[in-house]
């Protein structure tokens, strides 16, 4: 009897979803009865099979193309926090917000090209990467290899971009460029690689692909990055909104801090929530087979979740707070997001809209818990990314599914992965210990780098402001004068003519 499994080369990309999706894999291993081993390279692959070198062609290039335009989505989200954090702001902060924004993109680009992507994603040992900077080690045995570890790489930079955003509108208004470049470097290169490695390769430590050695046999369950991405990025926005401090008069009795423009923050958070579903649906990484069913599936969860939260923010705002305030309700929609990340691609729809409820609460309240802290975090990150995040990765192992998990991760062949709590108390209990125990690991590992970046930064008087440009602005000390020049020169011809009308 001859068997056939699929297998990777060492040349291929790690950071691989499923080897099953239509001769993604470069190699089978064939396994004859007398126990020996024959190893088929793609080409033989296709013979075997019956399958048309230009039809496997194509699927190869509609996968790469698949994660392509998923990259393009996420890249939009860059415009969405963009423009929730200049509508958070005061026009005299515009420019400052938008220039760290853009070095974002271009600044923490070059290091995930240089060091992030190779730490995250190339070959070594169960904690982190060894291979692969500069892009320069070999790519593949074939174009379709090559092409789908550049698209791979683009993908996975926009994610490690939002990462790093994330932190930006929490301690906006206050913080020094130079300090903002410094902790976009540690966070592109030491904080988000190695959990990126731990979490989605075959040698991670705590994968659900690590077929060799999963932590508590079950690995952690976490789809489209719920702790690589939210988690990493809200616990450094905690951490940094802490150590700089509250903007001048933020907590004052006497004295409201006013939002620039709230058309801004509701579009950005539009175009967050479009943004979102090239998060999660591109994260099957193809859209050949099972992997197009599963797309569809987690498209619905995230809508389903992020208007269910939505929906129940409006609700707790206007019972508790007699009001409907569309901050809050943007929040709200952006915490049911990141709430069901880390389970989209395992629930069924009425359990992503639980998840979103309950994540509703979990972004109120944690808001709450901030201003009765007094830590001023502008744009609500931390209750967003690092609450909700927490939450979004407890309630993965509880709702998950096996027929959908299998459907998702069909390379995944054990089985007793899979499962959750209210399936199976056994497996799913595992799975969600392994989940607490990853959570515990990635808040300790953000603040073991991140608190003693920042508070040495603070030390060396390198991350806050001094009180001239923070009482006048940093757009006019900085970046060439207030961003609304227009508006700027008539408010200064009606003050010295005040007979003219503006």
């Amino acid at each position: 009897m001859v068997t056939m499994t699929t297998t990777q080369t060492s040349n291929d990309n790690p950071y691989e979803f499923s080897s099953s999706a239509v001769m993604a894999s470069a190699v089978l291993n064939v396994s004859v009865s007398d126990g020996s081993y024959i190893l088929l390279t793609s080409s033989m692959i296709s013979d075997l099979l019956g399958v048309d070198e230009a039809l496997y062609n194509n699927q190869v290039s509609l996968n790469v193309t698949w994660i392509v335009f998923a990259t393009s989505l996420v890249f939009i989200m860059q415009a969405g926090f963009t423009m929730i954090e200049v509508g958070s702001v005061r026009i005299k902060n515009t420019k400052s917000i938008l220039i760290k924004n853009l070095l974002d993109c271009c600044f923490g680009s070059v290091v995930f090209f240089a060091y992030g992507w190779a730490l995250a994603f190339g070959e070594s040992n169960a904690f982190i990467g060894g291979n692969g900077f500069l892009l320069l080690s070999d790519m593949g045995n074939t174009t379709g290899e090559e092409a789908r570890t550049y698209a791979l790489w683009t993908f996975q930079y926009t994610f490690c971009a939002t990462a790093s955003t994330i932190v930006s509108g929490a301690v906006a208004e206050r913080t020094q460029l130079f300090a903002y470049l410094v902790y976009t470097f540690f966070l592109t290169t030491f904080i988000y690689p190695p959990v990126a490695h731990w979490l989605w390769t075959e040698e991670g430590w705590a994968s659900v692909h690590n077929k060799d050695n999963r932590l508590f046999g079950v690995g952690v369950l976490d789809f489209a990055g719920v702790s690589a991405v939210h988690m990493v990025g809200g616990s450094c926005a905690l951490i940094g909104a802490y150590l700089v401090g509250p903007r001048i008069g933020r907590f004052d009795k006497n004295r409201k801090i006013a939002k620039q423009n709230t058309v801004f923050q509701v579009l950005g958070t539009l175009l967050l929530w479009f943004g979102w579903y090239g998060f999660n649906c591109g994260s099957t990484q193809s859209i050949i087979g099972t992997h197009a069913q599963s797309a569809s599936k987690i498209g619905v969860a995230t809508t389903a979740s992020a208007a269910a939260s939505g929906t129940t923010t409006i609700l707790l705002n206007f019972f508790l707070d007699r009001r409907f305030d569309p901050t809050t309700v943007c929040n709200g929609i952006l915490g049911g997001l990141v709430s069901v990340t880390g389970a989209c691609a395992f629930v069924l729809p009425y359990e992503s809209v639980i998840i979103g409820v309950i994540g509703a609460h979990v972004y109120y309240f944690g808001s709450k818990l901030l201003v009765s802290l007094k830590i001023d975090d502008v744009v609500d990150a931390s209750p967003v990314h690092l609450f909700c995040g927490t939450w979004g990765l407890i309630a993965a192992p509880i709702f998950c599914n096996k027929d959908i998990f299998d459907a998702t991760f069909p390379d995944v062949d054990s089985q007793d992965v899979g499962y959750g709590l209210l399936e199976n108390g056994k497996i799913g209990g595992m799975h969600l210990a392994a989940n607490l125990v990853f959570m515990i690991v990635v808040i300790s590992w953000v603040s073991f780098i991140a608190f003693p970046l920042f508070l040495t930064l603070k030390k060396l008087r390198l991350l806050r402001i001094n009180n001239i440009h923070e009482g006048h602005g940093v757009d006019k000390y900085l970046h060439g004068g207030e961003a609304y020049e227009n508006q700027v020169a008539r408010t200064n011809s009606t003050k010295s003519n005040p007979d003219r009308k503006p």
